[in-house]
């Protein structure tokens, strides 16, 4: 694999940062754009194409050639432990070389810019709650919010990109910081088994060491609490983050992980306590037609009021969820989470169980009526089991 030195453009009112890629499938063209009132962000270094194709190439068994200046601290990283690390988590990639044309040393101290990522969902507001609308050193006050095309927005990407940025605008107006809206056509350089999930940390990163000439500081909402983090194959590198995130980063990048002190539960409370999410917190995985954020029934939508319901807080909420459509699914989605492996659902059960939250004599029915072993029960007796949960509901 080859890439170009990059070329940062003017088109109309977007800058775009560009790199030239020729590698097994052909020659392809990388992109990143940003509004030119951000473009002043940009970085001419390499850094951020290497990050965002090294995964590609290693997948290919093709050694990375950069006609660019890359760090050499992030030269180090990903000519060693890196790969190491990501091999760990994809089994099927392979060790590259890494080959760059300029080596730079550091040259100045970070830029004051602090950035994270924002979807309006649990883990992004969260992050504000601690580096934002907290009492905090400045140096770790974020003054950027990144919205970014690389991946998960589906096979509708660029159409689904701009819905939900349009959607989220007059949050981050409200809160009162500036949101870039980064697009890159990244995603076509990851064939289906190298999907987002598996991939999301390094895409974004890529993002962030792209506006190294203004972000010195980039914070990765986490996933998992801390507990909950290894290292090993998985279908979501979240689970590796407080590991990969510092060796993604430069002397002029400090890329880290935040919010794994708090598990899933305690990152919705802490949340609920922000005014500013109750009109505009997005959690849902579908693409709501209604005119609620949410569709309210999908399973992350179920998750978090679930949570929210059994901690007080739903009506909270009722501009951004129809709580109808919640109440008429809880009762199902109840007896789905009671004895749950899922570390996430299991937390809300012990959220119940410290407040003393009496779950629906329906739901604890239904449960017992889908894991007893059906073969000790005649189907007549199933039947009324089934019958009896359709009473109390």
């Amino acid at each position: 694999m080859r890439i170009s030195k990059p070329k940062i453009v003017l088109d109309k009112e977007k800058r775009i940062y560009q790199v030239d890629v020729k590698y097994i499938e052909g020659n392809v063209t990388l992109w990143y754009s940003v509004h030119d009132s951000f473009g002043d962000l940009f970085t001419d270094s390499s850094d951020a194409a290497l990050v965002a194709l090294i995964i590609p190439a290693m997948s290919k068994n093709e050694d990375i050639y950069i006609h660019g200046e890359i760090s050499d601290r992030l030269y180090y990283n990903l000519s060693r432990p890196f790969q190491n690390l990501l091999r760990q988590i994809i089994p099927s990639l392979h060790q590259v070389g890494i080959y760059p044309e300029n080596v730079r040393s550091c040259h100045g101290k970070p830029a004051s810019g602090v950035a994270t990522g924002f979807s309006g969902g649990v883990d992004s507001y969260c992050a504000l709650a601690d580096h934002y609308y907290s009492d905090i050193p400045e140096r770790f006050k974020v003054t950027h919010l990144l919205f970014n095309n690389v991946g998960s927005h589906g096979a509708d990407g660029e159409r689904l990109f701009r819905k939900r940025f349009e959607r989220l605008a007059p949050s981050a107006e409200r809160i009162g910081l500036p949101l870039l809206m980064i697009n890159s056509n990244l995603d076509l350089f990851y064939d289906k088994n190298l999907g987002f999930q598996k991939t999301h940390t390094m895409r974004n990163a890529s993002v962030a060491l792209l506006l190294q000439g203004g972000i010195g500081r980039y914070m990765y909402a986490s996933t998992y609490k801390y507990s909950d983090m290894f290292i090993g194959s998985t279908y979501d590198t979240a689970y590796s983050d407080l590991v990969t995130l510092p060796l993604l980063s430069t002397d002029t990048l400090d890329a880290f992980s935040v919010g794994s002190e708090y598990s899933r539960v305690q990152k919705t409370l802490r949340v609920a306590e922000l005014p500013d999410s109750y009109g505009t917190l997005d959690v849902c995985v579908n693409d709501s037609l209604s005119s609620y954020v949410n569709c309210s029934k999908c399973w992350k939508c179920l998750r978090t009021l679930a949570t929210l319901e059994i901690a007080g807080y739903l009506d909270r909420y009722s501009d951004s969820f129809d709580l109808n459509i919640y109440k008429s699914q809880r009762k199902a989605y109840f007896a789905t989470l009671l004895g749950s492996h899922d570390p996430l659902l299991r937390e809300i059960e012990e959220l119940a169980d410290e407040r003393n939250y009496a779950f629906p004599i329906s739901s604890r029915l239904l449960h017992y009526s889908r894991f007893l072993p059906i073969m000790s029960f005649s189907k007549r007796g199933l039947r009324k089991l089934k019958g009896l949960a359709r009473r109390f509901a």
